[in-house]
């Protein structure tokens, strides 16, 4: 059973130990290593996150029959439901918490879920788009050191 821990200030404080180690596993064919470095730090850093929070980004453990096996991150909009990140440790993808977690947040918020998915993430678009995400726009972001992001703006409309 799927289930949600809200992140106190204590947890953010060690969401980097958790998060990063499950972000740059998912990204190591996707990216390079110094743009993971850049992103690990710029999401999930103490003081980052933190001034996030306060910007009104929401961050929960996912809970598996109790146990943390990942987090999310998301804000709420006027006309949806922003999933900044969404993230399993190895061993709980293909168990359908993701498609649990996409349930929850449309029943609780009765919103359309818009997310960002790296255009180089191809097992993340393939599973957006199985569970119902359209692509509806493609950005580039600039970020320090050269590098840029280039993501697909998907959105899972209501049921």
């Amino acid at each position: 059973m799927v289930t949600y821990q809200t992140m106190e200030e204590s947890d953010l404080q060690t969401l980097y130990d958790f998060a990063a180690p499950i972000w740059k596993e998912c990204y190591r064919d996707v990216l390079p290593l110094g743009q993971i470095d850049l992103l690990t730090h710029k999401y999930f850093d103490f003081e980052n996150a933190r001034k996030f929070k306060a910007q009104g980004m929401i961050y929960q453990y996912v809970l598996f029959d109790g146990e943390p096996v990942g987090f999310i991150a998301y804000e709420l909009h006027e006309d949806h439901v922003y999933l900044d990140k969404l993230y399993l440790k190895n061993d709980y993808r293909g168990k359908h918490i993701s498609s649990a977690v996409f349930d929850d947040l449309i029943s609780r918020y009765q919103k359309p879920i818009r997310l960002n998915v790296n255009q180089g993430n191809k097992l993340g678009i393939r599973a957006y788009l199985g569970r119902g995400f359209q692509v509806i726009e493609t950005k580039e972001y600039p970020l320090p050191g050269g590098y840029v992001n280039r993501d697909y703006i998907m959105e899972k409309p209501l049921p």
